[in-house]
């Protein structure tokens, strides 16, 4: 049986994201509700709503590491 590797979490800030911009994909899980009262959004983030997220995870790239944001 193959295993599988466990995805590190962890939080980053602003400094980091910043040096990262171009190797991180960016996911925004907020709700439509959400994006309509605050429709700012990373560029080029993938649209991934928290409740839809499994469903979701199937079509994320696996070779960049993903920073999901919400509100």
């Amino acid at each position: 049986m193959a295993s599988q590797a466990k995805a590190q979490i962890r939080r980053i800030g602003l400094d980091e994201v910043k040096q990262r911009m171009k190797d991180l994909v960016f996911v925004d899980a907020r709700s439509a509700t959400a994006i309509a009262r605050n429709p700012l959004q990373v560029p080029h983030a993938i649209h991934a709503p928290i409740k839809q997220l499994n469903e979701a995870v199937a079509k994320l790239p696996r070779d960049r590491a993903l920073v999901t944001y919400c509100t």
